[in-house]
């Protein structure tokens, strides 16, 4: 009985149609992303690889980044150690150094010397101006006082004179003697003019040497003590020029040997700044070997920045531009996330020569290379070590809504044109 009613329930008309329309339902949905999206027969995640080389010669720490680590946040960590450091400049430039100091204290102290020179011959000088003033002063009193001697002994000649004229004048004296009284005369006005003269030139070199000069026959314009201190002017002058030539090198070196300090430090040892959200890829050279300059050791990942890399066909090379929308959903998650085409690139377009995580093959003929960038508040890092890098992935491009009328409308026309050759047929 109950067999029976089952067997009227799905011979019943309603249930076969319930059934055809839930098929033709299932048959849609399963239909409906290839009508409006338009879906990647491949793609995978990739990221580029940022390669760290050996800065120079020497051993590697034993304490690197293992293979898969993956670093939340920055840090540094040592890397490479110098065996023997070349030092041969840096010991140059401390030699030379200490040669510029020398020389420059030792025209320090010649400086200091002659300023203590110039400073005796400088009080010479004002003793001998001072002495020659005195002396001076002292001849010129002497001058005057013969002056005035000579000028009381002319007035008593020119009495004389006069009254040996009037003794003539009265035939008391004879003419002889009236003229030896004259000449006596002249004689001594004579002597009173010379010493008059001398007085007048003593004045000038006493006013002279006040000055600094002098005057004598005998003697330069200035002593020899102030010839000297001309002469220490000079030579002071090339000690200063050297001592600050020599103070300007010892700074220049200090600089120097300083930078080179700094290199050598550098060059001792190497430290390596580890970038946050990044994952070590591949280790080229094992921790605590010897590595050459320029050898590589690390790649590492760029877990922040990853990748989509697909292929469609060549047909759709005008549908998909840089920054379009495309969703994209790794194999085996159920979460869909939208990411952004980065690069379109055609199938006979040179082989990528980036440093990349995953293996891009070369396209097949007919085929274009699309990169989509996954958002980056969606690109954190699992905890595997391997960023999702070369996980198999399924992307879907939104069709635009004339390309999904014409796709819609091309697929009505054959079923149409499908049922009139059926219809014809029966």
């Amino acid at each position: 009985m109950v067999r029976l009613h089952v067997e009227r329930f799905i011979r019943s008309r309603v249930v076969r149609r319930a059934l055809a329309l839930g098929i033709i339902a299932l048959s849609g949905w399963a239909l409906l992303p290839y009508v409006t999206y338009r879906i990647a027969p491949s793609a995978f995640v990739n990221a580029e690889l940022m390669r760290v080389t050996a800065p120079f010669a020497g051993q590697l720490s034993p304490d690197l980044p293992r293979k898969g680590e993956y670093f939340q946040q920055s840090r540094v960590v040592p890397m490479v150690g110098a065996r023997s450091p070349d030092r041969r400049h840096l010991m140059d430039l401390d030699q030379q150094l200490a040669v510029s100091t020398k020389r420059a204290e030792l025209a320090r102290r010649q400086l200091e010397e002659i300023a203590e020179l110039d400073r005796k011959l400088g009080e010479r000088s004002e003793d001998y101006r001072l002495g020659m003033v005195a002396r001076l002063s002292h001849e010129i009193g002497e001058t005057e006082v013969e002056k005035g001697g000579c000028l009381a002994e002319a007035r008593q000649r020119n009495d004389v004179a006069g009254r040996m004229e009037r003794l003539v004048k009265l035939g008391i004296s004879s003419q002889i003697r009236s003229g030896e009284a004259q000449a006596s005369q002249e004689a001594t006005a004579t002597r009173c003019r010379m010493a008059d003269e001398r007085l007048q030139r003593l004045k000038t070199e006493l006013g002279a040497a006040e000055k600094g000069l002098y005057l004598r026959g005998d003697a330069n314009d200035v002593p020899y003590s102030q010839q000297q201190r001309e002469r220490l002017v000079l030579r002071r002058q090339e000690l200063e020029t050297d001592e600050l030539q020599n103070s300007s090198r010892s700074a220049q070196l200090a600089a120097e040997i300083a930078e080179e300090r700094a290199r050598l430090d550098r060059l001792d040892h190497y430290d390596l700044s580890l970038p946050a959200a990044h994952v070590v890829w591949s280790v080229a050279a094992s921790p605590g070997s010897m590595v050459t300059e320029g050898q590589s050791v690390l790649d590492f990942a760029d877990c922040q920045r990853r990748f989509i890399v697909v292929e469609l066909p060549e047909r759709d090379f005008e549908k998909i531009k840089a920054g379009d929308a495309a969703t994209v959903r790794l194999i085996g998650s159920g979460e869909w996330k939208t990411g952004l085409v980065r690069q379109v690139r055609g199938s006979a377009a040179y082989a990528d020569d980036r440093l990349l995580a995953a293996r891009v093959p070369r396209p097949d003929p007919g085929n274009i290379t699309v990169e989509i960038s996954l958002p980056p508040n969606e690109t954190w890092a699992d905890r595997n070590g391997s960023c999702d890098i070369g996980r198999l992935a399924e992307v879907r491009f939104e069709r635009r809504a004339d390309g999904l009328l014409r796709l819609v409308s091309s697929k009505l026309k054959w079923l149409t044109a499908r049922l009139e050759l059926d219809q014809s047929s029966l």
